[in-house]
Order: C-alpha cells, then sequence, then structure tokens
C-alpha cells in the first residue's frame, strides 16, 4: 500500500446537489435498479471530474461499479415502515409510533424472504453474474436509530419511565442488526461503505446517527451494553456519530474491539483522541453550513484547526459531508488543497 502524503480529506455531496448542478436523481429507481445505479455511479464519476479533476476527485473513465445499498432504512422497511423516496433527498422511513405491547410483540423477520431485502439479493445476483462481483454493503442502522422507527419518539419518554421495556426492545433492535450484519458480510466483506467512505471498508461501522439527542449517562446505560453486543460479533468495529462527540465519548471508548470512530463538527477533536487512545482511527467533520456560508479563508482556517487537533495523523482524517446546493466551487478546492498542503504528513507545523 502506498505511503499517505497528506491527511484524506472526504468530499460528499448531497443528492440536492447533485440534482441541480448535474440533473443527477437519487429517487427510488436508484435504489431498486442495480444498472440504472450502476450508470448513475458512473455519470456522477465523470461529473466529479470535468467539475473538480483538478483537486483530485472524480474519473474521466470509471470502470463500472456494481454497487448495492438501500441507504439506511432496510429494516425499517423490513418491519413496514413507510419509506419516502426523493430525487434530491436520501431515503426516510416513516415511524411506526408503535405501542409498547405492539413491540414486545415484534418477532424477528426472515430476511432472506421479506421485502426489501428479497430484492436485494436478487439484485446482488444480478450485479454478480454481470460484473463477476459486488460492491457496497447494506447499512444496518443503529440501535437506537432502529428502535426509534419502531418505536417512535416516546422512546426518549420510556428510558425514564420504563427501562426494562426499553432494554427489551434495544435487544430485539440489536439481534435484528447482527442478523443482517450475518447475512450480507460473507457476500461483500464489507460492512462500512453503505455509511461512511472514510472507514476501512472492511470494518462493520455502527451508524449512531441519534445518538446525539441523549446524554452520555443515557447511552452508557442503554446505548453501551447493544453496541458491545454488537462489537463481539462484528468485530472490528467503528461507529459513525452525526453531532458533537463530546458528551458521549467516554461511553464509546468502553465499546469493544473499536477501531475507528467517526465525529461531528462541533467536536473536540483532540480530547476525543486523547479519550480514544491513538489507535482508534478517527475522522473529523467540518461543519457542512459553514462550508456553503463560509468563505474560502473560513474553510480553510476551519481545515486547518481540524489538523492540529488530530495528532497522530498518521491515522486521522477529515470529510465534508453533507454539501448541499449553493456550497461554492472554491469553498471545496480550499478544504482539499488545505489537507494537501498544510495536512502533509512529512511536515511540522
Amino acid at each position: 500500500m502506498a505511503q499517505k502524503e497528506y491527511i484524506p480529506l472526504g468530499v460528499g455531496f448531497y443528492p440536492d446537489w447533485w440534482v441541480s448542478n448535474h440533473g443527477i436523481a437519487y429517487g427510488k429507481e436508484y435504489y431498486e435498479n442495480p444498472d440504472y445505479r450502476v450508470d448513475t455511479q458512473a455519470r456522477m464519476q465523470k461529473a466529479l471530474y470535468e467539475r473538480f479533476g483538478d483537486i483530485g476527485l472524480g474519473n474521466p473513465d470509471p470502470a463500472p461499479r456494481p454497487l448495492i445499498t438501500y441507504g439506511m432504512v432496510m429494516l425499517p422497511a423490513v418491519f413496514g415502515c413507510e419509506i419516502i423516496f426523493k430525487e434530491d433527498a436520501l431515503p426516510w422511513a416513516m415511524p411506526l409510533n408503535l405501542s409498547k405491547e405492539a413491540c414486545d410483540k415484534l418477532v424477528k423477520p426472515d430476511l432472506p424472504q421479506t421485502s426489501p431485502m428479497k430484492e436485494m439479493l436478487e439484485q446482488i445476483d444480478h450485479l454478480k453474474s454481470k460484473y463477476g462481483k459486488v460492491v457496497g454493503d447494506i447499512n444496518t442502522t443503529g440501535v437506537q436509530n432502529l428502535a426509534l422507527k419502531l418505536r417512535g419518539d416516546e422512546l426518549y419518554i420510556d428510558y425514564f419511565e420504563d427501562p426494562e421495556f426499553v432494554h427489551r426492545l434495544l435487544k430485539f433492535c440489536t439481534e435484528c442488526i447482527i442478523d443482517l450484519w450475518r447475512l450480507v458480510y460473507p457476500i461483500t466483506g464489507t460492512g462500512a461503505v453503505d455509511v461512511t467512505p472514510m472507514c476501512d471498508p472492511s470494518i462493520y461501522c455502527l451508524p449512531n446517527c441519534t445518538v446525539e439527542q441523549i446524554s452520555g449517562d443515557t447511552y452508557i446505560e442503554f446505548g453501551l451494553p447493544y453496541d458491545n453486543m454488537i462489537a463481539e460479533v462484528c468485530k472490528p468495529v467503528g461507529i459513525h456519530h452525526c453531532g458533537n462527540l463530546d458528551p458521549v465519548v467516554e461511553g464509546y471508548a468502553q465499546v469493544k474491539n473499536l477501531v475507528f470512530v467517526e465525529a461531528g463538527f462541533g467536536t473536540d477533536f483532540a480530547a476525543a483522541r486523547r479519550i480514544l487512545g491513538p489507535d482508534v482511527a478517527f475522522n473529523a467533520r467540518i461543519s457542512p453550513v459553514l462550508m456553503k456560508n463560509g468563505t474560502a479563508e473560513e474553510i480553510e482556517a476551519a481545515v486547518k484547526e481540524a489538523i492540529d487537533q488530530g495528532d497522530p495523523l498518521e491515522n486521522y482524517s477529515i470529510d465534508t459531508v453533507g454539501l448541499t446546493t449553493g456550497v461554492p466551487d472554491e469553498n471545496v478546492r480550499a478544504a482539499r488543497r488545505t489537507a494537501m498542503t498544510y495536512g502533509r504528513l512529512d511536515s511540522s507545523r
């Protein structure tokens, strides 16, 4: 493997950016038609190269990428959540808002025989017969994420009023997540592609998107036991955390077999690195609001600040995910070029 010259800085555009700038849609067909998805992936790479090839993005002649993906909604869909598909947004699952009694009656699905997982397996067979392989995986969603899709926002009240019920529901969600991983991982050998491009794809990465909505103590009591159940089976593991990591980083440091953490903007990245330890790879996210509304000079300063907090830099990266319509091209260039220069691994700051 070639030695990295500088800190990797990822660029991720939200679907509305693709629609408004290049007419590339993320609607239902993208997730349900594998040939359309392969063609769309190629169009995206060519568009990125034409626009940002000078900073290393895209490919003028991309090979077919037989990608499988279903956003973060596979398990919610399996349980009957209505899935909202839009051309300019990621799929969204509407909560079932089940009663506690209904939650306690839930049974684990036979995933290979249950839609839309059944159809996804058919997509996999199609892509493997056409290209000889598949890439990507199926986002399992996180434990609390799934519980919220089943129970709804009442779950936050249940934490205080009926903790025994919450533990039953979270344990059930954990078992379903492990079942989905056990079904897909032997096929793809990856568990992070559908969560974040900044994690080693061979690692299983937990998408803990909603954990930012609970306290650190609540996570340790209700989240940590079930993340550890997953970590004992799906090892090694990473954690994707959308928001400020500071309230829960002490809890995350207790997750077994942890090798990667991704933290949202506002996090004290240096403190998180100290708590997690130098061997845990770390991805720091730059604010998408700043990327859209800030100046190129402000973007450069934010990237430099993130780099200054990143030691050790050998297993550190930065991401500018969630870039929406209106993000200036010069801000994308400023972020990438700052990483390439200020983030060089052979220089001192």
